[in-house]
């Protein structure tokens, strides 16, 4: 069979082009023969387990990995989105596929599945066919759309049983991990439509699958009749409908009557649903409470996993210590990790101490090192330093001359460890959970030896001076090139980098022109490489008078807009400019496009179309708005 053209360059389907990925969560003993089938019939298979809490899951890991299946296990319940990308990135990584097959552990291929999908396959088309999707689930036909430019398509696929050609995993990205659990695959198919994709029906694809559960609709406690019929509702239990009235404000608010892009039958059906179990479930007081904070969520742009108001408002237990999304290899706990802590000090006396601490307190596998530069203090710091490192062997000091932040991150960065799997950057005045290093270790594992550049970063806890805390940090959907180019989502004390990043960010650091090393770390590792935003936090960031950069998590108007007035917006794009001369021929012509535009303005004009064209992404439609009409009127210009 040939590949169609469309600048896509897809093969065919042969049992080599294939390979399975199949996310887990207390995974029955009828998934291993399963998996094995698949391996047999279709090509290699990778699990990955989200954080099963049920001890007998390891026994059907083990099973797996016995039968040569690749075994992935999250350290917690990260969320089908995240769980999915790790078992792709991995197959992309290992296996080279043309196509990747999405399945749940409780869903069934039909006989013949991959052969009816290898002949619904054109040859030739007008259209990327990006996806083939069941067209049967159980005995159900699933509603399809028709149109002249885009041929026939399934109206909402679903995940479980859909073929997804890497070039448009490539183009297109990967699942929306904010978005959690459920309209994760409406929320996919919807931007691979806007670019251009199609989701093509596999003729007579019958996945056997269950699509929800059914219970009969009741009023007043007695069974809802209507027309003569008993009347059922599809149920789902009040956490899901948090998540499904969230993440389908969040699916209206970017695809409403927009073509191609969600239905407007599709988002009428969900919100019926959401209606029906509101009014007329058994438990429809707690579905109501859960409706509205899943809506009140959406308009605050909070998404990832459920947030603690949330499991208070739903009557759930509070979340153990937030571990990291993380994808552990199974034979992970038996290789050794070098970490190294990069630190930089300068008159921190007051607080080293309890840092460092914290540091050497770490409970983690790695074989941990702390590498400190001292940037010139005048004060007891380098004494007190002096002693750890005399008690720890594990506490190395460097004793420089006052160079600032940057150059004294640099010069960490020069000395660093060759040998090191994983950096950390560190602040003086911060404590560590004892979790920290693990944690993003974890996140990063299935990366450290990948050769692509990889940075871990998450939210903190601000406190006051003595470490009673404030509040988090804010929280954002997710990392993005568009994003890094003009703000920073990656405190430096929150990262964590592979060796690959590390020597981007070491070999191209321009101390005078870049805004600060952490947020040049982030634009590196957005625009080259790949970013994991850890919705949980693990450092207790500390809010003093003494701080070189503050952290304030309630602002008045007034203070923000004073803020905002002070803020150098041209020291972006001078670091625009600086990044687009170091690695613009690295990138794809959208992206230098949206670099250049930034670094080299114009006129008003030209402006103007770069707005166009790109926006400005500022993490908030508010913010986002403020920050297009301040690039308009040449704020963003960078100072002559």
């Amino acid at each position: 069979m040939s590949a169609w053209d469309g600048g896509a360059g897809v093969g065919d389907l042969g049992q080599s082009s294939v390979a399975v990925v199949v996310s887990l969560h207390n995974p029955p003993s009828e998934i291993v023969e399963r998996c094995i089938s698949w391996a047999q019939k279709i090509g290699p298979v990778i699990a990955v387990d989200d954080g099963s809490p049920n001890p007998a899951t390891r026994q059907v890991l083990d099973a797996l990995a016995a039968a040569g299946v690749t075994v992935l296990v999250n350290s917690r319940n990260s969320g089908i989105a995240h769980t999915l990308n790790v078992g792709i990135l991995r197959a992309l990584h290992t296996a080279n596929p043309q196509w990747i097959l999405t399945m749940d552990q409780d869903s069934e291929l039909d006989d013949g599945y991959l052969e009816a999908a290898r002949a619904s396959l054109p040859a030739e088309t007008s259209h990327r066919v990006g996806m083939l999707c069941a067209s049967i689930i159980g005995d159900i036909p699933l509603p399809l759309i028709r149109s002249h430019a885009r041929g026939v398509e399934v109206r909402e696929p679903i995940q479980s049983g859909m073929l997804m050609s890497t070039s448009m995993l490539r183009a297109v990205g990967l699942f929306d991990e904010p978005m959690f659990i459920d309209a994760v695959d409406t929320a996919y198919v919807a931007r691979a439509r806007s670019g251009g994709w199609a989701a093509a029906p596999i003729v007579g694809g019958r996945l056997i699958h269950r699509l929800g559960e059914t219970i009969p609709a009741t009023v007043a406690g007695h069974p809802l009749v209507f027309l003569g019929r008993p009347r059922n509702l599809t149920y789902h239990r009040p956490f899901r409908t948090y998540y499904t009235a969230r993440n389908q404000c969040h699916l209206a608010a970017k695809y409403f009557l927009k073509c191609p892009g969600v239905p407007l039958a599709t988002q009428l059906i969900q919100a019926s649903i959401l209606v029906s179990l509101a009014i007329l479930a058994p438990d429809k007081g707690k579905q109501r409470r859960a409706l509205l904070l899943g809506v009140g969520d959406a308009l605050r742009g909070k998404y990832g996993p459920l947030g603690v108001e949330v499991r208070h408002g739903l009557g759930l237990p509070a979340p153990e210590v937030d571990p990291a999304p993380a994808a552990v290899p199974v034979d992970y706990a038996r290789r050794v990790i070098k970490a190294q802590i990069l630190l930089s000090t300068w008159n921190g006396e007051r607080y080293v101490a309890e840092l460092l601490e914290s540091l050497l307190g770490q409970e983690t596998r790695t074989e941990l090192q702390i590498l400190i530069r001292d940037d010139g203090s005048s004060d007891r710091t380098v004494d007190i330093i002096r002693n750890f490192a005399a008690e720890d062997s594990r506490v190395k000091l460097i004793e420089g001359t006052n160079i600032g932040v940057n150059r004294s991150f640099l010069e960490l960065m020069k000395q660093s460890d060759a040998k090191a799997d994983i950096y950390f950057f560190c602040d003086q005045d911060d404590v560590w959970h004892a979790n920290k290093v693990q944690v993003a270790t974890d996140a990063l594992c299935d990366q450290l030896e990948s050769g692509r550049p990889a940075l871990y970063c998450s939210r903190s806890m601000v406190t006051d001076s003595s470490l009673r805390p404030v509040g988090p940090t804010r929280d954002y959907d997710g990392p993005s090139f568009a994003q890094a180019l003009v703000m920073n989502i990656a405190p430096g004390h929150t990262m964590a980098l592979n060796k690959p990043l590390l020597d981007l960010v070491r070999e191209h650091f321009d101390a005078e022109r870049v805004v600060l090393f952490d947020h040049w770390t982030y634009l590196v590792a957005a625009g080259l490489g790949n970013v994991v935003f850890d919705h949980g936090w693990h450092t207790w960031y500390r809010n003093h008078e003494a701080n070189a950069i503050g952290y304030a998590v309630r602002e008045s108007w007034k203070t923000r807009l004073k803020n905002l007035a002070m803020r150098n917006f041209g020291a972006l794009a001078q670091q625009a400019a600086v990044f687009d001369g170091e690695f613009g021929p690295r990138l794809d012509a959208r992206r230098r496009g949206r670099v250049q535009g930034l670094a080299h303005q114009g006129g008003p004009f030209a402006r103007m179309r770069y707005l166009r064209r790109f926006g400005i992404d500022h993490g908030s439609t508010l913010a986002s708005l403020s920050s297009a009409v301040l690039y308009l009127f040449g704020r963003y210009r960078p100072e002559s």
